[in-house]
């Protein structure tokens, strides 16, 4: 029997969907590790580590490119098609998007210090 796992994002920012291409990446907020080195020898420390959503979102006809100014933080919710989802209550886009021609392709930047995971 084969085992499934995850193929597809969909997600919603302020509660309104984005039409999103395959390609996305997410990055939970949580600490990393990092290295030092001195005298030889390497030595570890922690640091926190801001979580991430990267994706290209298309603008679809009637769709407000003014939506995804960086501006306040906001809900951003992501699923996949295996089930899991996670919400983030306090994330912000980073850049303003460039929209480009061409299939309205516009690459978009979350990033967010909370979350909560869903499973189901």
């Amino acid at each position: 029997m084969a085992g499934s796992t995850v193929g597809i994002f969909s997600a919603w920012w302020k509660g309104q969907k984005i039409e999103i291409k395959p390609g996305a990446t997410l990055r939970l907020p949580g600490n990393q590790n990092k290295t030092e080195t001195a005298g030889g020898t390497g030595f570890r420390y922690g640091q926190y580590q801001i979580g991430q959503f990267k994706c290209t979102a298309v603008l679809p006809k009637g769709g407000s490119l003014a939506a995804f100014t960086p501006d306040d933080q906001d809900e951003l919710q992501v699923m996949a098609d295996t089930g899991q989802q996670w919400v983030f209550p306090d994330a912000y886009i980073l850049d303003a998007p460039d929209l480009a021609d061409s299939g309205g392709n516009m690459p978009l930047t979350f990033n967010m210090n909370t979350y909560k995971e869903l499973i189901s």
